[in-house]
């Protein structure tokens, strides 16, 4: 994980930055709630430059799934 990508999901979540691993999800994570997870998408998409379609943005559940939907951005 990058530490750019540590640090948004740290701003947005408001978790310390070391409670944010390759197994954070929405669904271990309470505060990721799904008014958070429009925050954390519209947040990702400011710092990397990119735009995430809705489809992106429903698959992007997990620290590993927003990996992979940069990867695809060439952002990652």
């Amino acid at each position: 994980m990058t530490e750019k990508l540590t640090r948004v999901l740290s701003d947005t979540l408001g978790l310390d930055a070391a409670e944010i691993s390759q197994d954070t999800a929405m669904a271990t994570t309470p505060v990721w709630d799904s008014v958070m997870h429009l925050n954390v998408c519209m947040s990702i998409e400011a710092e990397f430059g990119i735009a995430l379609s809705p489809e992106e943005m429903i698959e992007m559940t997990s620290v590993a799934a927003i990996e992979a939907v940069l990867g695809k951005h060439g952002a990652a």
